[in-house]
C-alpha cells in the first residue's frame, strides 16, 4: 500500500488489521460524515451521533486484530456497526419505545406551510419532515427498513419485537405518510390555483 489516499477501503481495512494507524485515519476521513448521518437517523441527536461514530472507530482500533479478514464491503460493515451502536444507545437510554404512540394530527402543521414549491429538494425535505413526525417506534422501524434496508426479521431481532409488530408499524408509517403528503399536495395545489 503506497499511499492511503489511493488505497481501496478493503486495502485500508486490511492495513488496519495489521496495526497501521494511517489506514484508520483514512477510513475515518472517508466515512465519518456518512456514518454520522446514519447515526442521526436513529438517535436524532447530532452530538450523540458523533460520539457513537467516534466510539465505533476507537473500537475498530482497539479490536483491530479481531476484525474479520477479507472484508470486501467495508462501508456496509461500518454502517452496520454504527447502526448497532445507535440501537444500543437507544436501548441503554430506554429510548426504544415500547408502545405505539399516537399518530400526530395531520392538519395542524400542514395548513401553516403556504407556498409550497414542487421542487425535488423541497419534496425530499417534506418527506423527511413527515418521517420525523411519526411516533418514535414507527419512525425507527421505518428508517431501519427503508433507509438502512434491513429486513423485517433483522428489525425484529434488533428491536426485540415480533415480525408482526414490525409489519404493523410499517403499515402505520405508510398510512401516515400517505395522508401527510396528500395534505401537503392539496395545500400546494390550492396555492398554485390562487396564483
Amino acid at each position: 500500500m503506497a499511499t492511503t489516499t489511493s488505497a481501496t477501503d478493503t486495502e485500508l481495512f486490511d492495513a488496519l488489521r495489521q496495526g497501521k494507524s494511517a489506514a484508520l485515519d483514512e477510513l475515518f476521513r472517508r466515512h465519518y460524515m456518512d456514518l454520522c448521518r446514519t447515526a442521526v437517523r436513529f438517535v436524532r441527536d447530532e452530538a450523540a451521533a458523533e460520539d457513537i461514530v467516534q466510539e465505533m472507530f476507537t473500537s475498530l482500533w482497539t479490536k483491530r486484530d479481531r476484525l474479520p479478514a477479507d472484508t470486501q464491503a467495508v462501508a456496509p460493515y461500518l454502517r452496520r456497526s454504527v447502526r448497532n451502536r445507535s440501537l444500543n444507545f437507544l436501548r441503554d437510554r430506554k429510548r426504544i419505545p415500547v408502545d405505539d404512540g399516537e399518530l400526530p394530527d395531520l392538519t395542524a402543521d400542514a395548513t401553516q406551510q403556504p407556498g409550497l414549491a414542487m421542487e425535488r429538494a423541497e419534496a425530499q425535505a417534506r418527506i423527511t419532515r413527515a418521517i420525523d413526525r411519526l411516533p418514535e417506534r414507527c419512525r425507527l422501524v421505518f428508517v431501519m427498513s427503508k433507509v438502512e434496508n434491513m429486513s423485517h426479521r433483522e428489525i425484529s431481532e434488533g428491536l426485540d419485537i415480533s415480525v408482526k409488530t414490525v409489519e404493523n408499524q410499517m403499515t402505520r408509517a405508510y398510512k401516515f405518510l400517505r395522508e401527510w403528503l396528500a395534505v401537503l399536495l392539496l395545500i400546494a395545489f390550492h396555492y398554485l390555483c390562487l396564483i
